[in-house]
């Protein structure tokens, strides 16, 4: 059971980021009205969304911690600032 808990978490996980890189395509490939787009668009943010929730949850905290730990090297040079000091 943990094994396909978290086969089935990195899956959602990895969707989760394929949706989202979707989304940044989809008015380039669709050739259709601003409606359509928008509405193919906002489902699969809602997707993207709920899946990785759900992956979060499947992997538990340790995985979130790792995740985020991974993350934060990119944060501060996204927001220009240093690691904070404690």
């Amino acid at each position: 059971m943990l094994k396909f808990k978290r086969v089935l978490g990195l899956s959602l996980f990895w969707a989760s980021w394929i949706l989202w890189a979707a989304m940044l395509f989809v008015p380039f490939v669709l050739d259709t009205d601003a409606a359509t787009i928008t509405i193919v668009v906002t489902t699969c943010l809602v997707v993207a969304e709920v899946s990785f929730i759900v992956s979060l949850f499947l992997l538990g905290k340790p995985f979130y911690q790792a995740f985020k730990a991974r993350l934060k090297p990119y944060l501060f040079k996204l927001t220009a600032r240093g690691p904070e000091k404690e």
